[in-house]
């Protein structure tokens, strides 16, 4: 049931891996804190906020959804909407910026992909809510980043 986009891979000349992003799902809230605390200093500080508050946006829409109990079957349908969105985001930007963005990208399909697949609706309420936490946290310290950046740090 996932959707799929294509997958930027490195170039064949200077080795290493694809990056598979981390499967936040399974951490809990002290380390998806640090986590997303990590990924912002080391990659998404040079990403503009407005792109990460609009991820941010569509993930509250997915989490009030299921706060609100109107049915799961509603999450579902918007969980591939932040996947279009990703991928919408990933290709607007430019190359340094995609490089930067990419660990990020490819930790919230991961974790798109997991929410999609759940049949246990107390699990995929569960993830939508460790999904919103860490979305709430990497824009808490892309914030607190961009501030210090202002500030000489």
């Amino acid at each position: 049931m996932g959707v799929r986009f294509k997958s930027h891979s490195p170039p064949r000349q200077g080795g290493g891996t694809a990056l598979r992003g981390v499967a936040v799902l399974e951490l809990d809230y002290h380390e998806l804190g640090e986590y997303a605390e990590k990924l912002v200093e080391r990659s998404l500080r040079r990403i503009s906020m407005s792109k990460m508050r609009r991820l941010h946006q569509e993930i509250v829409r997915i989490r009030e959804i299921v706060v609100r109990g109107e049915g799961l079957e509603e999450c579902r349908k918007l969980l591939p909407r932040l996947r279009y969105l990703l991928a919408y985001i990933y290709g607007r930007l430019g190359g340094g910026e995609k490089r930067n963005f990419q660990e990020y990208m490819e930790t919230l399909k991961r974790t798109i992909d997991a929410l999609l697949h759940s049949q246990d609706p107390e699990k995929l309420r569960e993830g939508v809510e460790k999904l919103y936490m860490f979305s709430e946290a990497i824009v808490a310290y892309h914030k607190y980043y961009e501030e210090g950046g202002r500030r000489g740090r």
